[in-house]
């Protein structure tokens, strides 16, 4: 099976199976969707997916972890930090063939 994440082949099996199991969750793929035009806070994307919001920072944690969500961070005017989150990913493509060794690709 050959995985390339945003332009680069995934060469750990580890790594490729992980991040199977993230895109073929509902409540991730929700939280990329949600925040592919622009940074949403992890209320936001609570409200406007309709998911817990202890999921929401589950599911970051992990889309970040795996390079699929970019992280900004910043103060407001009373002092206290507040965090932004925007999916790098426009596309997952998985093109199934004869070969039995599926092809995965996330820009």
């Amino acid at each position: 099976m050959q995985v390339l994440l945003l332009g680069r082949d995934v060469d750990q099996e580890n790594t490729r199976n992980a991040i199977l199991k993230i895109i073929s969750n509902e409540q991730a793929i929700q939280v990329l969707e949600c925040s592919i035009d622009s940074p949403k806070s992890a209320y936001e994307i609570s409200t406007t997916c309709n998911i817990p919001l202890t999921q929401v920072y589950r599911w970051v944690r992990k889309l970040h972890k795996m390079g699929l969500v970019r992280i900004s961070g910043a103060t407001n005017d009373a002092g206290k930090k507040y965090f932004m989150y925007k999916s790098k990913v426009r596309e997952i493509k998985i093109v199934l063939s004869d070969t039995f060794s599926p092809k995965i690709e996330i820009s």
